[in-house]
């Protein structure tokens, strides 16, 4: 199959750009100007580049037929407020490829999403709106649409300066770390079935609109999560829980995985297997001690 990924050079993108490359798949990425590539270092010569421009994806539009298309892109904002490009990477340039997409008979349109409350901040804002337009294409055009709303993910080598990996390494270090209350509740989920999850619901051939929450279905608290870390990397760390205000309206989040069962997908990992897997291959890989 042909695939048009947009942020494929991203964290999660990079993983599912390389396992398709792997399948033998056809891969065309857009590119941002000042895109950096390196996570997909020993495949440049596998993947079509191109300009992260509506005319440019016209253009491929036209002259290859594309089976899928995945929207990866994204931009996390700093605050409620529009600034960041969180509009632009969010909604209009993944709007533009769907508008395209429905031009060209492109039927299958996969967006990674979230599961945080629509209303929590602008990127969960903006990903919500684009949903939004994915249905009303879905119920107008009859593309098949899905919706992958992933929960919080992690895995050994994410970036560093995400929650988890860097509560890991401050307490590798033994080093104190302030912390909220630790009384939200969250569903995290490791890459690997983030990854699995998504293959999985591309060869499901799901028809129409679908939301598919990816999680695990358990929610431990922050400080549940924080000291079984604590526990397992031996640290001495002291966790400051409550030195930290909380943010208005911290939501507890759990993912409903009925649809995700419903295309054949099970997490593999629970949150503690997960974790401590995580922190096994950050010491294989040299990462913490």
């Amino acid at each position: 199959m042909r695939f048009l990924i947009l942020g494929g050079n991203g964290y999660l993108g990079s993983k599912i750009t390389r396992t398709l490359l792997d399948m033998e798949h056809e891969i065309v990425c857009t590119k941002r100007p000042k895109s950096d590539f390196t996570k997909l270092k020993g495949y440049e010569s596998k993947i079509t580049l191109i300009p992260a421009v509506s005319e440019a994806v016209e253009t491929a539009f036209i002259y290859q037929e594309f089976d899928w298309i995945i929207n990866m892109a994204c931009n996390y904002g700093r605050s409620m407020l529009l600034y960041d490009n969180v509009i632009d990477s969010n909604i209009i340039f993944p709007l533009s490829v769907l508008n395209l997409a429905v031009k060209y008979n492109v039927r299958n349109y996969l967006t990674v999403g979230t599961g945080l409350p629509d209303e929590l901040n602008m990127y969960s804002f903006s990903k919500a709106q684009f949903s939004g337009f994915g249905k009303f294409y879905a119920d107008s055009q009859g593309i098949n649409f899905i919706n992958m709303k992933l929960e919080m993910f992690y895995g050994f080598d994410e970036p560093q300066d995400r929650f988890i990996p860097s509560c890991i390494l401050k307490m590798s270090k033994n080093e104190d770390i302030d912390l909220t209350l630790g009384t939200q509740k969250r569903d995290i989920v490791s890459i690997y079935d983030v990854e699995n999850a998504i293959l999985c619901a591309i060869h499901a051939k799901i028809e129409g609109y679908h939301e598919i929450c990816v999680g695990t279905g358990e929610a431990p608290t922050i400080r549940t999560l924080l000291t079984y870390i604590k526990t397992e990397i031996g640290s001495t760390s002291d966790l400051k829980f409550g030195v930290v205000p909380m943010r208005s309206g911290e939501p507890d989040c759990i993912a409903d995985t009925l649809e995700l069962k419903n295309i054949g997908y099970e997490c593999k990992y629970g949150w503690k297997q997960g974790i401590r897997k995580m922190i096994e291959e950050m010491r294989e890989n040299g990462i913490i001690n």
